[in-house]
C-alpha cells in the first residue's frame, strides 16, 4: 500500500517533466475526462508580461493551510524548489500526503500542453494499476471556472476499497500564463470536502504565481 501511495504522488512529477504524450484539454462536463493519447488543443503562443521569480511551492503553502486540507497534523516532508510535500496521519493505518508542484514553461502553448499531460496521467496511472490488480477504477473530474487560464480537478481510486488495500488521489491543476500549479492528495482514507478544501487552497496560492 506504501508503493502505492508512491507511484500515485510521484506520478504528478512525471507528467510535469513531460514524460509520455499530452492529453486532450478536459471537457467542460463534469463527467467527461480527458485522454491521455489524444493530441493535445493548445492555444497559439503569446508573450505574456514579464513576471518576478517563481515562487517556491513551499512558500504557497504554510502548515496550518496543509493541516487544513489533509484534516489531521501534517509534517513537512519534502521542500524543494519546484516540489513540497506534507505527510499526515490519522491514526494508525490511515496515512495521506499533500504533494504541491509549481512549473514555469516557455511559453503558453508549452503551459497548455503540460497542463493537459498532468491531467491526462492521473486517471491513467490509476487504470493501469487497478487493471494489474483485478479492481474498477473509479475517477470524476470537472473544470473550475474562474481560476487561473485553466482548472481541472479530478479523483481516481485504486485497489478498490479505502482501507489498507485502497488508496485515494484527489488532485487539482491550474494553469496562469507559462506557470502552472498542481496540488496532489494522495491517501488510504476518504476524505469529505476535500475538493472544496484544495479549491480553497488553489485560489489562496494561484494569485502568487
Amino acid at each position: 500500500m506504501r508503493l502505492i501511495l508512491a507511484i500515485l504522488v510521484g506520478s504528478t512529477g512525471l507528467a510535469a517533466c513531460g514524460g509520455g504524450a499530452p492529453a486532450a484539454a478536459p471537457s467542460a462536463a463534469p463527467s467527461a475526462w480527458p485522454s491521455f493519447e489524444a493530441p493535445p488543443t493548445a492555444p497559439a503562443p503569446a508573450p505574456s508580461a514579464e513576471a518576478g521569480p517563481l515562487p517556491r511551492a513551499c512558500a504557497l503553502v504554510s502548515a496550518a493551510q496543509a493541516e487544513a486540507v489533509l484534516a489531521t497534523e501534517a509534517a513537512l516532508m519534502a521542500d524543494e524548489p519546484e516540489s513540497c510535500m506534507w505527510s499526515g496521519s490519522a491514526g494508525v493505518g490511515n496515512l495521506s500526503m499533500l504533494h504541491v508542484t509549481v512549473l514555469e514553461q516557455d511559453d503558453e502553448a508549452m503551459a497548455a500542453q503540460v497542463f493537459d499531460g498532468i491531467v491526462g496521467m492521473q486517471g491513467s496511472l490509476a487504470g493501469m494499476v487497478n487493471e494489474q490488480v483485478g479492481e474498477k477504477t473509479r475517477k470524476s473530474g470537472q473544470e473550475l471556472d474562474d481560476l487561473g487560464d485553466q482548472a481541472w480537478l479530478s479523483s481516481a481510486s485504486i485497489g478498490g476499497s479505502f482501507g489498507p488495500h485502497g488508496v485515494a488521489a484527489r488532485q487539482l491543476v491550474v494553469r496562469k500564463g507559462r506557470r502552472l500549479l498542481n496540488l496532489n492528495v494522495t491517501g488510504t482514507r476518504a476524505s469529505d470536502g476535500l475538493g472544496a478544501r484544495l479549491e480553497g487552497l488553489a485560489r489562496s496560492a494561484v494569485p502568487q504565481l
